[in-house]
């Protein structure tokens, strides 16, 4: 039941990535310093990419990859920055939610023990009420035999 929400709600996600990419693609096309900030991110990434898949494919990791268009640079980029943003939306819903359960747990935790040394108490209190009546019986148990002697 769980796994199709899950899958669900990451098709959620992925199609509400899409119109950021592209606000992310034409604001980098309209603004210079976005520009220079994306285009290095997205051959970063490329260069890096290319050299994990080089190596887990062993072919020689001596070769560099070739850089890639401004436009590819820039889309690349966007994408990348797109997905990055969506999922730290995600990563701070499900902190947000861990920080709220783990509240409600302490509160469960604070009155469970509330309920036990109130529970505690009236032992104690039925513990003393018991002892007080053993006392009691155990004086007139005392003086019925001190009369049934005389």
């Amino acid at each position: 039941m769980v796994l199709p929400i899950v899958k669900l709600v990451i098709l959620l996600a992925r199609q509400i990535t899409r119109p950021v990419v592209h606000r992310l693609g034409a604001l980098a096309k309209r603004n210079r310093t976005f520009r220079s900030v994306i285009v290095p991110i997205g051959q970063g990434y490329h260069s890096m990419n290319f050299t994990s898949q080089s190596r887990l494919f062993g072919v020689d990791t001596q070769t560099q990859a070739e850089p890639l268009s401004t436009d590819e640079a820039m889309n690349l980029g966007s994408k990348l920055l797109g997905e990055v943003l969506v999922y730290g939306v995600s990563a701070s819903f499900l902190l947000y939610e861990y920080h709220k359960s783990s509240r409600k747990e302490k509160i469960k935790a604070k009155n469970r023990q509330n309920e036990k040394a109130e529970l505690q108490g009236k032992i104690q209190e039925y513990w003393d009420v018991t002892e007080a009546e053993i006392a009691l019986l155990k004086r007139k148990i005392f003086e019925l035999e001190v009369k049934n002697h005389s």
